[in-house]
């Protein structure tokens, strides 16, 4: 477990720093691009994402375990199982690239959909599998958030008004493509050339593909409405759709950065045939998880109405009736993650996991094609959340059957009550202030106490639990 500890040291730098730069530059982006702005932006970058995925082609999932399962035999068999794996990933990149400017040609803001294809070159480049496979996130967290805080600078400098949408996607694919193309430098540490054939490398093609299934499946019911969206209702429709995911996607992306790590731990424990112990782990990780998401969510409802008009600007003040519907994705999501991180996909089991998002994605078109029409924008809104529900749902049900795991009703219930009474007092105390940004630092400086208070009285503070035994010695 130590280099578990280790990775999660370094992934949490980079998801910290993945917190603090977005409250920078998200006001900043947002006054200057505009909800028209913003949403080109992620309109065109929602099409070339389903390029990126054909590029892709479940390699960052697959080449994460083959990997982790080849680092015991040695540098020889790591270097040819790393070498057919980029091989075959760099044919299908190129292929996917070349067929993408070609359609781009026909479409409409061209201009911005070239740019994206570096988004697309990216892929190309990327070898972040094979770091999550041996275990050594530090490379891969410093070299990103290198890059992140030159992205950051870039923003700051360059991003002024409407006009500027074309310079901040260029930015943003440049400083993609970048934080890939760094960490080669580290890779002949590890990794020797080695010739391999193309027939080596395509033999690949199927448990690539299995993981491919279910990645089409998370498009369909992520990326997809803003797709529909930009088609249906506009650009600045997409832009308030994707600001109000914006925060709760931060929050999430913290959350379950324990899960990348443990994933390859995970998988060299069912290499080892011990599953309790990936079952025992997972009832400490899960709870601990839980410790934080469910404050979070209601945190959210906290201090979204303060938060909102000084933070995205007054061009985004719609969301504030959207993004309380979002919150509920800051528990939902990452309790999905972890059963298909930490179980589902070391222990092999990915026809469940693929179920998962086809469902999930079924149950997101389905909505579409009903509420959009009828309810319009929410409608949207409504599919996303009904389809990330079902997808954690199918998820948890699954383990549940299977496993010996069992939710601890008590510590859930002291998290949401506690979390509760936090949220009610703390908007009561705050209801007659400005939003601003010292009105939203006082409501996390009363909260946080709050809770953490509160948990002690209910004995359910896992932080209390974990550092207990520490003072003992």
């Amino acid at each position: 477990m130590k280099n578990v500890a280790k990775n999660f040291f370094y992934q949490s730098i980079f998801q910290v720093a993945k917190i603090i730069i977005p409250i920078v530059t998200i006001p900043i982006v947002s006054n200057a691009l505009g909800p028209k702005g913003i949403g080109i932006y992620n309109y065109t970058f929602s099409i070339a994402q389903y390029f990126v995925l054909f590029a892709g082609l479940g390699v960052t999932i697959y080449g994460n375990r083959e990997i982790a399962l080849a680092w015991n035999k040695g540098k020889m068999g790591l270097s040819k199982t790393f070498w057919e794996i980029f091989t075959f990933k760099a044919i299908i990149t190129l292929g996917v690239l070349l067929l993408y400017i070609i359609l781009s040609f026909f479409l409409k803001e061209k201009i911005f959909l070239y740019v994206q294809a570096l988004t697309i070159l990216a892929v190309f480049f990327d070898i972040s599998w094979f770091f999550m496979g041996i275990e050594d996130f530090k490379k891969t967290s410093m070299s990103n958030l290198g890059v992140q805080i030159l992205t950051f600078i870039l923003i700051i400098l360059f991003i002024k008004d409407e006009s500027d949408a074309i310079k901040y996607t260029l930015i943003q694919g440049l400083g993609l493509l970048l934080s890939q193309v760094i960490v080669w430098m580290f890779i002949p540490k590890y990794i020797q050339l080695f010739k391999v054939s193309i027939k080596s490398s395509l033999k690949h093609l199927k448990g690539s593909f299995e993981f491919f299934i279910p990645q089409v499946a998370i498009i369909l019911y992520t990326n997809l409405n803003k797709t529909i969206l930009g088609a249906v209702l506009g650009s600045a429709a997409v832009g308030y759709f994707t600001n109000s995911l914006q925060i709760n996607t931060v929050f999430i992306s913290v959350i379950t950065t324990l899960d990348l790590v443990l994933l390859p731990y995970m998988t060299g424990l069912f290499a080892k045939k011990d599953t309790d112990r990936i079952v025992q782990t997972m009832e400490k990780t899960v709870h601990l998880q839980l410790f934080f998401s469910i404050p979070i969510m209601f945190g959210m409802l906290t201090v979204y109405d303060k938060l909102i008009p000084w933070f995205f600007g007054s061009k985004f003040i719609y969301i504030n009736n959207v993004i309380p519907y979002f919150t509920i994705l800051v528990v939902i999501i990452p309790l999905g993650l972890s059963v298909s991180r930490q179980y589902l996909m070391p222990v092999g089991h990915i026809k469940e996991y693929n179920k998962s998002v086809i469902i999930g994605a079924i149950i997101n078109i389905v909505s579409n094609l009903i509420l959009l029409p009828t309810v319009g924008f929410f409608g949207v809104v409504i599919s996303n959340i009904l389809a990330e529900f079902f997808v954690t749902f199918v998820r948890t049900s699954s383990f549940l059957r299977e496993t010996q795991f069992r939710f601890d009703t008590r510590k859930i219930i002291v998290f949401v009550l506690s979390s509760m009474i936090m949220c009610v007092s703390t908007r009561y105390l705050t209801r007659n202030l400005p939003p601003s940004l010292i009105t939203n630092i006082l409501q996390v400086c009363i909260a946080l106490p709050m809770y953490f208070i509160l948990t002690v009285i209910g004995k359910e503070n896992l932080i209390i639990d974990f550092i207990k035994p520490r003072w003992r010695k």
